[in-house]
């Protein structure tokens, strides 16, 4: 089946749609940390950040395309209610648009990267992390929603867990289930010592 474009006007763009678990505003406020955002792209490793003023530079390394050095590039973004632009202003992609879209269950965001229509050799520069950038997306979304009701995980997913590169992420969440079983046995230990 064929899904008809957030934005048929553009000729040259690939999106993806996630369900967010959240309703619409609070997913607007969410998608205006857009460094947040990229950070959670999981092929995105992100040198550096600095934000000022509706404009971002950055460097930063898209692992999902051919390109094998990190990239300098300046980000123009712009806001709406219900839609985001960036604009990059290197490279064949010329923006990635965050599209907030209400639906029965809460808000969909919808990320679209819109490409240049006259590209020489698209094939190497084309970002192919759209689809898993998606289902890191939801995962985050689907974590979210229960662990934003303690204030300390907030905070810990915000200036903690965001920050981390893709594979720190990895590895943390992996010695953290490591550490809640390792307890778990212990306590079954001490309980059985204790019976005994």
């Amino acid at each position: 089946m064929q899904v008809a474009s957030p934005k048929p006007e553009f000729s040259n763009a690939a999106w993806v749609r996630i369900p967010a678990y959240v309703d619409a505003n609070a997913l607007s406020n969410f998608c205006l940390n857009v460094e947040k955002v990229f950070r959670l792209n999981p092929y995105l490793r992100i040198a550096q950040w600095r934000t000022a003023d509706g404009h971002a530079d950055v460097c930063w390394q898209n692992h999902s395309t051919e390109i094998a050095h990190q990239v300098n590039t300046h980000l123009t973004i712009e806001s709406s209610e219900k839609e985001i632009c960036i604009r990059y202003q290197t490279g064949i992609k010329v923006a990635t648009y965050f599209i907030i879209e209400d639906t029965n269950a809460g808000a969909n965001l919808v990320i679209l990267d819109r490409y240049a229509d006259d590209v020489d050799d698209p094939e190497s520069q084309v970002d192919k992390s759209i689809h898993a950038w998606g289902e890191t997306l939801n995962r985050f979304f689907r974590h979210y929603k229960y662990l934003r009701h303690f204030p300390f995980m907030e905070k810990i997913i915000n200036h903690f867990w965001v920050k981390l590169s893709p594979m720190a992420r990895r590895v943390t969440y992996i010695l953290f289930v490591v550490t809640v079983v390792e307890i778990m046995v212990l306590l079954l230990l001490v309980l059985v010592m204790l019976v005994n």
